[in-house]
């Protein structure tokens, strides 16, 4: 299950964050569609708001792709301490046992008057005796400076995991604080964006809000007619796996946008190309950058039905899905949600950065 899924605390805090400021966003989606349509009592006002809310919100994302990408480091890490918990653990256990021997012998020396065992032979009376037993003594001399060895080199890998597993932690907090840090920066754009669509005037919400229907509407007319193109049977020139990556991203067109998701319902950007290419049973990382690491580059010209589609040039925090005829789908905003855009829309071509492909 990737962490898309199952969110560490922080990660359900951060959607509790953004809960409040998402709802504005969400009923006023349509800004970020707009292109043309019905005409706006102020058409260049609504245009400067729709790219300044869009802008606002692609800051949002690439804090929520920080985000993801400090998660996956802190999943690493998590798994390294625990691993280094349970060698502790096991370590723990065998300085108890060669301790236990070393307290045994204390407890016998302890009994013994305190007096070094070979020192009462040199000292008994019949020299037979210490004949007899002088090597038996020294055999004895020998294991208890064995055991007295062996306590302290467990002691020492003990030690030492512990400090490995200290250093960890600390690695672990910082990783902690990143995350809180896009957090942070993420629900600030994202109420930048929500106090912006709050300054729209009643009659500009209306004509906002008729163009998001109209914009969904044919968001799901497209996903409708791409699913009958991207059927079950083999496609010439599509990779089958391709093919099943992108009738499952197809099937979520008109599901919601939420940072730090990757399904069943709810998504981002690199969460649902993640979850898409599972499906394929190929994984990938959930972080749009590492996406564009792991994937061969080709042009636009190209490009097939399952290869990915980057944006924002060296920090590539948007990733969307090539579904044929120019088009993406992908999870695009709090306000759009899962939708089918254009590869090179009005405002999309602005920051285009390249096609990747993953088979």
């Amino acid at each position: 299950m990737s962490h898309g899924e199952r969110m560490c605390p922080l990660a359900r805090r951060r959607d509790r964050g953004i809960a409040a400021v998402l709802g504005t966003v969400l009923a006023l989606g349509s800004l970020l569609s707009l292109s043309t349509g019905p005409v706006a009592a102020d058409p260049g006002k609504l245009a400067a708001v729709r790219n300044q809310v869009m802008d606002l919100q692609a800051k949002a994302e690439a804090a929520t792709e920080r985000y993801n990408q400090a998660q996956g480091r802190l999943s690493d890490v998590e798994s390294t301490i625990a691993v280094l918990r349970s060698k502790a653990r096991r370590q723990q256990t065998e300085l108890n046992t060669v301790r236990g021997a070393v307290d045994n012998l204390a407890r016998a020396t302890y009994i013994g008057g305190g007096m070094d065992s070979s020192l009462q032979i040199l000292l008994a009376d019949d020299p037979s005796q210490f004949l007899s037993q002088a090597a038996a003594v020294d055999q004895v001399a020998k294991a208890q400076t064995a055991s007295i060895r062996r306590t302290q080199t467990a002691r020492l890998r003990l030690a030492q995991t512990q400090a490995e597993m200290a250093a960890k932690e600390t690695i672990a907090q910082g990783v902690r604080n990143e995350m809180a840090g896009s957090k942070r920066e993420a629900d600030q754009q994202l109420r930048a964006a929500s106090a912006v669509l709050a300054g729209l005037q009643v009659e500009e919400r209306r004509r906002l809000a008729a163009i998001a229907a109209k914009a969904k509407k044919a968001s799901m007319a497209a996903a409708k007619k791409a699913k009958k193109q991207i059927s079950n049977r083999p496609i010439p020139g599509v990779n089958p796996r391709a093919a099943k990556a992108v009738r499952y991203a197809l099937s979520k067109v008109g599901n919601r946008y939420i940072a730090a998701h990757a399904g069943p319902t709810t998504f981002d950007c690199s969460g649902l190309t993640m979850a898409a290419w599972r499906q394929a049973g190929v994984s990938l990382p959930h972080y749009s950058y590492s996406q564009y690491s792991k994937s061969r580059k080709i042009s636009l010209s190209q490009a097939k039905p399952g290869d990915l589609v980057f944006y924002f040039g060296g920090s590539v925090h948007h990733v969307g899905m090539y579904i044929g005829g120019g088009k993406m789908v992908h999870a695009a905003n709090p306000g759009d949600g899962v939708e089918i855009s254009a590869v090179l829309g009005p405002w999309y071509r602005t920051y285009f950065t390249g096609i990747g492909r993953v088979l």
